[in-house]
């Protein structure tokens, strides 16, 4: 990218919010709200303590053109089938630049009492749930990128699990990019309602079509409800010329507990921001995060868990494989309130430099108001271990063949906190096209791991 200038709020100019008439009165007043809060609020520098790792001055200074619903013209499912999870049983919203696509969706068999719509389609139906929710659990984690995707969002997914039921089959929400030479701005809106006593896997994919530049910037809000248990994988792969920042922000009370397994491969610059308010006693966040950075990839991972009241429990692991000239970055903080006693709260970042020229910034934080408490925070940043390296070669193995097997290895107890085998043997065919090439073939890959396509889908 290269230096145009120091005006920030000339980057939306070309955006523009959907038209009034054809949007509820309420997400009318929320776009409007925003685009007020957005005005008022300065671009993220190096100066911003939460953005103190990642230098967006270049990108500052472009102007990304809003994505269209005539983007998806030419598409065909040859086209998008390659990004789902062959044969996974699942139900499907598919988004193209931010714009829902039906024809790719697979929404047929929906329980008719619970809700897999798009925002479009959810809004006129139940406008009166969704207006109570939305912006309720964002944290405004990225301020900026939050207050531009609240003003021109586009569409995303609405989901909402009814009480005590359990959602059997996996929901896939899959968000791809096309581009058209500029760099295209697609705005994604989720809303994830879990009623009291239900339980749902949910799976976010971000991906590419093409080798265009497209900024993806997604806020998802989650409600888990009392005894609701949720588990979220999000799997970020788009191409390497892209950005992609996005928000998740969960709100769990008495006897909840999410999972979240966030997953960073692709783009240029790559933010992600995840924010858990725990309300209830009894109520549970588990944390896990790999990013895998070459070449001069950003990858920045900010998270806070907030603890406010007694008997909850929450754990993060996040580990970053860096390779070339890449940069990782983990900002993670713990909160205990005055009234969080009993709590056990653990945080733990790693870090494996694979080049000379990669680096990784690690910020673990605890800030504990109680005191009767267990809680601990730790982060490493190292190579391969010499002496393992040194076993396997002893044994026959090859250098990179033992380099590609140590790193997979590292990888492992986060890819194996995604319940789904579909979704894991699709991760591990992305990341061995990325740092197992030297394995042999990728028919000794899935035979080493013996992980199948028809995979535990649970």
């Amino acid at each position: 990218m290269t230096h145009l200038g120091t005006d920030t709020h000339h980057f939306y100019q070309n955006l523009r919010m959907p038209p009034s008439d054809n949007q509820q009165p309420f997400l009318k007043n929320f776009r409007e709200a925003s685009r007020k809060e957005l005005e008022q609020t300065p671009f993220p520098t190096l100066k911003h303590e939460e953005w103190k790792y990642t230098d967006l001055t270049d990108l500052a200074t472009l102007a990304p053109t809003q994505s269209a619903p005539s983007d998806l013209e030419g598409l065909t499912p040859e086209a998008v089938y390659p990004y789902t999870f062959n044969q996974m049983k699942s139900h499907v919203l598919v988004f193209v630049n931010g714009h829902y696509a039906p024809r790719f969706s697979r929404t047929d068999d929906i329980p008719v009492d619970m809700c897999v719509e798009s925002f479009t389609e959810a809004s006129p139906k139940d406008p009166e749930t969704i207006k109570a929710h939305l912006g309720k659990a964002d944290r405004k984690g990225n301020d900026y990128f939050s207050y531009l995707n609240g003003a021109f969002f586009t569409d995303g997914a609405v989901i909402r699990i009814p009480k005590n039921y359990a959602c059997e089959k996996p929901i896939h929400l899959m968000y791809l990019t096309v581009g058209n030479g500029d760099l295209r701005y697609s705005a994604i809106r989720n809303l994830i309602l879990m009623e009291a006593g239900s339980s749902a896997t949910i799976v976010e994919t971000y991906d590419s079509l093409d080798d265009q530049p497209v900024l993806t910037n997604a806020v998802t809000e989650v409600f888990v409800g009392e005894n609701a248990n949720l588990r979220h994988h999000i799997l970020q792969l788009q191409n390497e010329k892209s950005l992609f920042f996005g928000s998740t922000n969960i709100s769990l009370p008495r006897d909840s507990r999410y999972l979240n397994t966030w997953v960073s491969l692709g783009s240029h610059i790559a933010r992600n921001d995840v924010d858990a308010e725990l309300t209830g006693a009894g109520s549970d966040c588990q944390l896990f995060g790999l990013y895998a950075g070459r070449d001069r990839q950003v990858m920045d991972n900010r998270t806070v868990i907030t603890h406010h009241t007694f008997h909850a429990t929450s754990n993060q692991v996040y580990k970053g494989i860096l390779d070339g000239a890449s940069r990782g970055v983990f900002n993670g903080k713990i909160l205990v309130g005055r009234d969080a006693q009993k709590t056990e709260a653990h945080q733990l970042n790693r870090n494996l430099i694979l080049s000379d020229n990669a680096h990784a910034d690690s910020k673990p934080q605890l800030k504990i108001f109680a005191d009767d408490v267990k809680c601990s925070h730790g982060a490493t940043v190292g190579q391969l271990d010499k002496t393992a390296m040194f076993y396997l070669q002893s044994r026959g193995i090859a250098k990179e063949v033992a380099r590609s097997m140590l790193t997979f290895a590292f990888a492992n107890d986060v890819v194996d906190s995604i319940i789904l085998g579909s979704v894991r043997f699709f991760l591990y065919k992305r990341l061995y096209n990325r740092f197992g090439r030297d394995w042999g073939s990728a028919e000794d890959f899935e035979s080493l791991h013996t992980i199948k396509e028809s995979g535990n889908d649970r």
